[in-house]
């Protein structure tokens, strides 16, 4: 409930935001250092779609599921940017591919040593739907794709072993 209601409250702030132009100039003087030039022209911002990533996945998969989907965005997204940053190899879009494989090896790593219910395999397949997902320069932010992306893989993965 906590996660919808915070979900809910960053849409209503995104819609003030862009049909007030008060609310814009406030917002753009708190956090305007820290948009994304296409977030400061009116689309959502990322906190948005990650509490709306998040909203979605915990409401849609079991928490054995959710957890990994969740840290799949929260570890393997950050270090695939920052990666991504210091050694852009093999670009697609605006992502690389060494920062994609650096997400994958250590949102694996780290959700396999935490842990102790889901089998290896269905990590592994989860978090390579994570980074793929993450890589692909889809138009959709990668908050909202990534966990929900990854939990559903995960979910499919269980069913056939």
């Amino acid at each position: 409930m906590i996660l919808a209601t915070a979900s809910l409250f960053a849409f209503i702030i995104e819609l003030l935001r862009k049909n007030n132009k008060n609310i814009k100039n406030l917002f753009n003087h708190w956090f305007g250092s820290m948009l994304r030039e296409n977030e400061s022209k009116g689309d959502l911002t990322g906190a948005t779609w990650l509490l709306s990533g998040w909203t979605i996945t915990t409401y849609s998969f079991e928490m054995i599921v959710a957890v990994p989907a969740l840290m799949f965005l929260a570890i393997g997204d950050s270090f695939a940017a920052i990666v991504g940053k210091l050694y852009p190899l093999g670009k697609i879009g605006k992502k690389t591919i060494s920062g994609s494989l650096a997400g994958l090896i250590i949102s694996f790593g780290i959700v396999l040593l935490i842990s102790n219910t889901l089998p290896p395999i269905v990590i592994l397949f989860g978090a390579f739907g994570a980074m793929l997902i993450e890589l692909l320069p889809l138009k959709i932010n990668d908050n909202l794709t990534i966990p929900i992306f990854s939990g559903t893989i995960m979910v499919l993965v269980q069913k056939l072993i």
